[in-house]
């Protein structure tokens, strides 16, 4: 929660150099970091489950507005027509869980979660192509979209294996990895922050 908070203090300090390209990805990461927080409060004073406020907030809205953002970002006529695709995938991998997950706002999916994360990398490789085939390869180190794939890759990449065998470490080494992924991919945000210039689109 700390780190995230160094991030979102990061982006008000550095607000008017980030672009409104990067809006989407800034608000699904700033409601993520809140839902986070407030989840953890309220189940330490109320002992009660928080996982409708993550399927609901995280699984649902946080990863449409990471799909839209990449949506935003994609200008090439065939990679934009691609990532619509994913969009409708999206949509309907939601429509496909609530008829075969039980209970799905109040049981956590972790099935919907490896298929929106897979969604996702699809989307940062979209977008990887189209910039490593543009000027923007020139200009990487002050291209903030290019830092937030790096840091999202590496968060969901790692995050794949320790949430498939969550069931088999222990609780310690499960936590501690998830802990370094997002130091990494906070860290590696940070830098992107930083390093943007303004106007880079």
């Amino acid at each position: 929660m700390v780190i995230s908070l160094l991030v979102i203090a990061l982006m008000v300090i550095k607000y008017r150099k980030i672009g409104k390209e990067n809006l989407f990805f800034i608000a699904g990461y700033i409601l993520f970091s809140l839902i986070d927080i407030f989840c953890y409060f309220y189940f330490k004073s109320t002992h009660q489950s928080t996982e409708m406020f993550y399927v609901i907030g995280f699984l649902m809205v946080v990863f449409s507005m990471y799909l839209l953002y990449y949506f935003q970002l994609l200008y090439w006529p065939v990679l934009k027509k691609l990532q619509l695709f994913l969009l409708v995938l999206f949509v309907g991998n939601i429509a496909v869980m609530f008829y075969t997950e039980e209970d799905l706002l109040h049981h956590f999916s972790f099935n919907m979660l490896y298929i929106n994360i897979l969604l996702l990398l699809f989307s940062i490789i979209l977008f990887l192509y189209q910039t490593f085939n543009s000027d923007k390869i020139l200009e990487l180190n002050n291209y903030l979209p290019f830092w937030i794939s790096v840091s999202l890759l590496i968060l969901f990449i790692g995050s794949i294996p320790i949430l498939y065998f969550r069931t088999t470490v222990s609780e310690h080494i499960y936590f501690f990895i998830l802990f370094m992924l997002n130091l990494i991919s906070n860290g590696i945000l940070m830098l992107g922050l930083i390093w943007n210039k303004t106007g880079q689109t």
